[in-house]
């Protein structure tokens, strides 16, 4: 079996090499997917992620999410502990260069993310390889993994090109968090919760 790092090296290269009218034409078809789905449709919090380095881009989601009166949540990574807490953004202009250079909002008490399981809460999270039982391989540090542990009610939703999914089954720690759902530009894979 394929270990993580060589999985990531591997999946990180193909995506890579996709050119921004690919990742553009292709986000935007994942993008009306998600738009279809119950899970976004009912969810009062978004808790979404600021694209960078080829991902699956989410402005279009964003802006949607906001037209749709949702409370809308970006993270910002703590390098040092390897966490991270979700604030809320109603425009672009308050994301700034943070973590490896991802956009991320300033750090408000007012503004964190706060899980009730009386809300409907769905996380939309990118990643690095996926495989056909749900598990994501992300950039290694487990940020979202750390983030969800204790918040496993939340709905999880990943997005991912169809290039980035793999047959071969990811191996996976016990702290590993299993998707809801994958949505790729071809496909949705939805996994039961066991």
């Amino acid at each position: 079996m394929e270990e993580k790092k060589q999985i990531r090296k591997r999946m990180l290269a193909l995506r890579n090499a996709m050119t921004h009218d690919d990742v553009v034409s292709k986000s935007e078809a994942i993008v009306q997917k998600v738009l279809q789905t119950n899970e976004y449709k009912e969810a009062q919090n978004i808790l979404l992620y600021a694209d960078y380095c080829h991902e699956v881009m989410t402005r279009a989601l964003f802006e949607d999410a906001l037209l749709h009166k949702k409370k809308v949540y970006f993270p910002k990574s703590d390098g040092l502990t390897n966490t991270m807490e979700f604030y809320q953004v109603v425009s672009v202009t308050q994301l700034f260069e943070g973590y490896k250079g991802i956009r991320e909002p300033k750090a408000d008490p007012q503004k964190r993310f706060v899980w009730r399981q009386t809300e409907d809460t769905l996380v939309i999270i990118p990643g690095v390889a996926f495989d056909t039982n749900g598990y994501r391989i992300g950039y290694g540090k487990g940020f979202y993994d750390r983030y969800l542990s204790d918040k496993r009610p939340i709905t999880t939703m990943a997005l991912a090109f169809a290039c980035q999914i793999t047959e071969e089954m990811i191996p996976t720690d016990a702290y590993d968090i299993k998707m809801d759902k994958i949505v790729t530009e071809e496909i949705i894979y939805s996994f039961l919760r066991v």
